[in-house]
């Protein structure tokens, strides 16, 4: 399937789902990524350079988008597969209910790919393109079915993997950058600054966990 086609597909779920998708952002991601900045913000005004406050900040980052995947991912696969839509409710639960289970796989790798930094960033890019696919078969029976699941897909799409990253660090400092121009002469710029990130979040989101489901899951489904 071509990339112009998931676009396209995840454009017209997006359309579809959009006072859902509202919803859900408003409940869920919304108040995730205020959590997420907050923390930021009290991790740099609390630690030391020596404490590398930016690692922990860059995680934040990080978990903020992998923990949404499973409630959008949930919506995308409900429309694709003609499934009973499930409710905000059940979406927000689907969100909580691996939110465990995401955090216990994901930080190890993390801290494997900080650390791997050292080694030409290659153990890094692998350790990412593995955070970034396991919230996306975290609904296997067991966690050896999650690892065979994104160890398939780590071979299917080789380097495509890394252009996904590319995508997402892309976005993440397109609109860091844009509203720091856009809110710097904000008097309260902490909180205007960070409703403005957490809204933009709730737009872009679920167009890339949209994609990447149709992406990652398209050999379970029938488009």
């Amino acid at each position: 399937m071509s990339v112009t086609v998931m676009i396209r597909e995840s454009l017209e779920l997006y359309n579809r789902h959009l006072i859902k998708i509202l919803l859900l952002s408003v409940l869920f991601v919304i108040p995730l990524t205020l959590f997420c900045y907050v923390a930021t913000y009290y991790l740099f005004d609390q630690l030391t350079s020596e404490q590398h406050p930016n690692l922990y900040a860059l995680f934040l980052i990080v978990i903020n988008f992998v923990l949404v995947i499973p409630s959008f991912m949930k919506l995308a696969l409900t429309d694709i597969e003609d499934d009973e839509l499930p409710s905000v409710g059940q979406l927000i639960y689907e969100g909580l209910r691996y939110f465990g289970l995401i955090l216990f796989l994901t930080i190890p790798f993390y801290i494997v790919g900080v650390l791997g930094s050292a080694f030409f960033f290659i153990p890094t890019i692998l350790c990412f393109a593995i955070i970034l696919l396991i919230p996306f078969f975290v609904k296997q029976k067991t966690v050896g079915d999650v690892f065979r699941q994104v160890g398939k897909t780590l071979r299917n799409e080789n380097i495509f993997l890394l252009l996904d990253l590319l995508v997402i660090v892309s976005v993440q400092i397109l609109v860091w950058g844009l509203l720091m121009i856009i809110f710097a002469n904000f008097e309260n710029n902490f909180y205007v600054y960070g409703l403005a990130r957490s809204m933009m979040n709730s737009f872009i989101f679920p167009l890339l966990v949209f994609y990447f489901t149709i992406k990652y899951r398209k050999s379970e489904l029938s488009l």
